[in-house]
């Protein structure tokens, strides 16, 4: 594992809060690119948008025709993957998954005015570059037991500090995946708001 540098690992060992104010509830809206290593578009001549809702220890995710495609209740530990409408317990396994590789890199970015801190997680063959800012952050812990693959290390990587922007590069399947936020809704959610029946907002 790359060695991360001094101040980095001291930020993450020591769990300080990422940033002032109470933790983010609301939506952020991502724009997704799909590309060859080689910079050939694939799937999709627009770059489709999808949504993600947080608060608390729950979260869903909408696909680009903003169908519901991800639900997750924190205080069951419930994971629901969609499939044609139809909500699909995704199982809990016992076996958690190898840790990747974490680099934190000096180079920095401003995405929608959030001075974001950068992230390098390696696992396989698979790189991921995450933007982060410690603006915007959720509660790690309430993540903890969460079955997404990745979810709840991200998270303890950034301080609960949600990304806006993720560029992961699969050398296997020669295929570059850029996700990032162009929008960020700051919103009221509750419980009644993470059910397969509630409408986006």
């Amino acid at each position: 594992m790359t060695k991360p540098p001094l101040l980095c690992a001291l930020l993450l060992l020591a769990g300080t809060p990422a940033g002032p104010g109470a933790e983010f509830s609301g939506c952020i809206v991502y724009e997704n690119e799909y590309q060859t290593l080689a910079g050939e578009t694939l799937y999709y001549a627009v770059k489709p948008k999808s949504w993600f809702y947080i608060q608390g220890n729950n979260f869903k995710a909408y696909n680009r025709k903003k169908q519901l495609e991800e639900l997750y209740l924190g205080d069951k530990n419930e994971l629901y993957r969609f499939e044609k409408g139809r909500a699909v317990l995704v199982p809990d396994t016992a076996q958690p998954p190898a840790r990747s590789a974490l680099t934190c890199l000096p180079t920095a970015a401003t995405i929608l005015g959030y001075r974001c801190q950068l992230l390098q997680l390696v696992q396989g063959g698979v790189s991921t570059l995450v933007f982060y800012s410690p603006m915007l952050r959720v509660e790690a812990e309430g993540y903890r037991h969460c079955p997404a693959p990745g979810w709840y290390e991200l998270l303890q990587a950034t301080d609960g500090a949600l990304p806006l922007r993720t560029i992961s590069v699969d050398t296997r399947h020669d295929v570059t995946v850029t996700r990032e936020a162009i929008e960020v809704r700051a919103l009221p959610l509750t419980a009644a708001d993470f059910t397969p029946a509630a409408p986006a907002r």
